[in-house]
């Protein structure tokens, strides 16, 4: 197996693969059932005619630059396990920052109801509903696919009975029948003439619709913002991941719109990644 992994390491450093030991690891790992600490426990191990074509296929896969959690079909957030298909985009470290944003104003103000606008993985929605016991929480996304990888996430994780979710599309209104205490989004914020700018891994592979609002990087804040009279209850808060340069341009339209206290919030690189307003 040593021999395997230093082989694999080498053909993806030759692709340009960052990290290509660990991504070797990780699919290896994968393929084998066990854990990374394991193949080290297992070193001498052979690997089959099956084992070594899956790998072979991953490899071929992963020098392509599709990203590795699609190959693998799983990832990790806030420490729970996300199941993740090509439907979805990849849930990110910096959307964490939203999710501990929210956590940590609820140990003071106690939240009933939150909406989350364009789930997608649903990783936002599990994650507070893992946390947070008494709240129930309703998951909107236009993509019936992602809705239902979002579905499975939501039973891995044991809080199928405290999310609903449901299809909708905030461009052309949200039906809902009730408003929130609380509302979170991680909408597209690329701008169009962005878009060919991005690393082809995120290009090639990742659903534009989830990342691209085909405008200003601004349409889906400003609808947001326009609408929130339909979904938000007085008092209620807003929290929005925003793009690396956008904070200060989504502080304005909330407060255009009547938000207050509007505040942006840095990620562990200290760009301002999330914006939190009240309604």
């Amino acid at each position: 197996m040593s021999d395997v992994l230093t082989e694999a390491t080498a053909f993806l450093k030759s692709k340009e693969i960052s990290d290509p030991r660990l991504n070797a690891e990780r699919m290896l790992a994968h393929v084998l059932q066990i854990s990374r600490i394991e193949l080290y426990l297992q070193f001498d191990r052979p690997l089959n005619q099956s084992e070594r074509e899956q790998y072979k296929d991953f490899l071929r896969r992963r020098a392509a630059h599709e990203p590795l959690q699609y190959i693998l079909g799983e990832t990790e957030f806030m420490s729970l396990p996300f199941r993740i298909t090509p439907d979805v985009l990849i849930p990110r470290p910096e959307t964490e920052v939203l999710v501990e944003l929210v956590l940590e104003d609820a140990k003071t103000e106690p939240v009933q109801t939150i909406l989350d606008i364009g789930t997608g993985s649903g990783c936002i929605a599990v994650s507070l509903a893992a946390n947070l016991s008494d709240v129930q929480i309703t998951a909107a996304d236009v993509s019936r696919k992602a809705l239902e990888v979002a579905s499975q996430n939501a039973r891995l994780n044991g809080v199928q009975d405290r999310v609903q979710f449901t299809e909708g599309d905030i461009q052309s209104g949200l039906d809902l029948e009730s408003r929130f205490d609380v509302v979170v989004s991680n909408p597209p914020y690329i701008a169009l003439n962005e878009w060919d700018k991005l690393d082809p891994e995120i290009r090639e592979h990742e659903p534009r619709m989830a990342l691209c609002d085909e405008s200003d990087g601004l349409k889906f804040y400003k609808m947001m913002a326009d609408q929130s009279e339909s979904f938000l209850e007085r008092g209620g808060k807003i929290y929005l991941e925003v793009g690396d340069t956008q904070s200060e341009e989504v502080l304005k339209i909330l407060n255009e719109a009547g938000f207050s206290n509007a505040q942006s919030y840095p990620d562990l690189n200290q760009i301002h990644r999330v914006v939190r307003a009240v309604y």
